[in-house]
């Protein structure tokens, strides 16, 4: 390859870069200088994760420390997964790019009322407690199937397999 080919590249690169980063833009604070490291999607990554889904939502590796270690751009249609996050936080990503777009049946949501009313500090192993799930359905849908703490909770509480069953639309 020449090197004015590879500046024609580099250049291109660049500008495809600066165009996601506008793109990225309208979620994040301006401000803040990130850059991205990799670019994948939710169905490549959910197979890895041992999550069959059938949406291709684009993922967003930034190279940025946060407190906060993810986005799921609900109107965008993207996740943003920065350089502290996990696989447990993309896996909770990846279940909210699916849940957002199906309104849950209303027995789940009779089950998600029953679930709240179950789940005490008890119901968590140790000292470790995240009631994260009682938020919202969204939450709860995708607590359940990516935090071990509050799948754990379930198993202990004899709901899971109930949870698995009640959300198994999330995948037809």
């Amino acid at each position: 390859m020449k090197e004015s080919d590879k500046t024609i590249e580099t250049t291109q690169e660049d500008e495809n870069n600066q165009t996601e980063k506008e793109l990225l833009s309208t979620f994040l604070i301006n401000w803040i200088d990130y850059r991205i490291t990799k670019k994948s999607n939710s169905k490549k990554e959910g197979e890895r994760l041992w999550l069959k889904i059938k949406n291709a939502v684009p993922i967003y590796y930034l190279d940025w420390f946060s407190t906060r270690k993810w986005a799921f751009h609900i109107y965008e249609n993207y996740i943003l997964m920065f350089s502290n996050a996990d696989d447990e936080t993309l896996k909770h990503e990846i279940i909210h790019s699916i849940a957002y777009k199906i309104v849950p049946p209303e027995e789940l949501e009779d089950f998600y009322s029953i679930v709240k009313n179950r789940i005490t500090e008890d119901s968590f192993e140790d000292w470790v407690v995240s009631f994260n799930f009682a938020k919202n359905i969204h939450e709860f849908i995708a607590d359940g199937y990516s935090k071990t703490i509050f799948i754990n909770a379930l198993k202990k509480e004899n709901l899971y397999e109930e949870f698995l069953e009640k959300t198994s639309y999330l995948f037809e």
